[in-house]
């Protein structure tokens, strides 16, 4: 596919992400124009500097906006989950029944989606993604996976690594991908205080920590072994990992990761529901 336009509706953090890497990639399946789109200029705010490419279009009144829709065969809608309804309103009349819809919004489900068009990609993303690092689960309706999945796969990989999930596991997506930064930077600080506590200065504890998950994240994914076979390589008998661990499963860290993916998913599914 070639000589398309993409339109970013509703242009934030993620949104701003997105244009930059397909931008800045070297995929064969680039758009020439990219709109980002906004209610008024000043919803950009700290973005706004970095929509610097010159193939992205700023837009921010509603005539511009359906303009950018009408020309545009890609739509990337990134504004508030509540706020996707009232914006269809506003631009249904650019819409032509034929455009990839790429949903950001968590919680909305392709069903609802539909009445923008057919073809519709539910994206679960994360925060990393920034820095080309992100990861990204899609969800297919029938009809985008006949004509768009291809594309719309290109088009998000950029960000990182984007696959492929039923949409009955968005929310478990949600959860894992979407809110796992999080939790991983709760995990981060936590050794980054212990390294403190133990005499390092916070710049050595904390780039250290840092390095420490990345490195061991490459490990897992380039060796495709268990985590628990590469934990077991560590520990030496009597050793300083082997007692460490044994406190972390003292204190239930364990349970208590598992149990927080859990309820962030119960969360997610819930807001189906409202």
């Amino acid at each position: 596919m070639s000589d398309f336009n993409l339109a970013i509706l509703g242009c934030g953090v993620m949104g701003t992400a997105i244009a930059n890497a397909i931008l800045n990639s070297d995929i064969p399946n680039k758009p020439k124009k990219i709109y980002a789109l906004n209610k008024d200029l000043e919803a950009f705010g700290p973005v706004k500097d970095k929509l610097t490419h010159e193939k992205i279009q700023l837009c921010h009144d509603v005539e511009t906006n359906k303009r950018a829709i009408a020309d545009s065969t890609v739509i990337v809608l990134g504004c508030k989950p509540f706020m996707y309804k009232p914006i269809y309103e506003q631009v249904k009349d650019s819409l032509n029944g034929e455009q990839l819809l790429i949903s950001l919004l968590a919680g909305v489900t392709i069903e609802e989606l539909s009445i923008y068009t057919p073809y519709v990609a539910r994206i679960m993303t994360n925060t990393p993604a920034q820095f080309g690092a992100g990861t990204a689960g899609i969800a297919f309706s029938p009809e985008a996976e006949t004509k768009y999945s291809d594309l719309a796969i290109e088009l998000i990989g950029t960000v990182g690594l984007a696959f492929r999930l039923p949409e009955s596991n968005m929310d478990a997506a949600t959860a894992l991908i979407g809110s796992g930064p999080a939790f991983v930077m709760l995990m981060m600080e936590a050794m980054i205080d212990g390294g403190i506590r133990m005499g390092l200065t916070y710049d050595v504890a904390r780039i250290s920590a840092a390095k420490v998950m990345e490195g061991t994240a490459k490990m897992v994914l380039e060796t495709g072994e268990h985590p628990a076979a590469l934990k077991a390589k560590v520990c030496t008998p009597g050793g300083t990992t082997i007692g460490g661990l044994l406190k972390l499963e003292d204190a239930g860290v364990r349970g208590a990761i598992a149990r927080c993916i859990e309820e962030a998913a119960n969360i997610s599914k819930s807001f189906s529901k409202k």
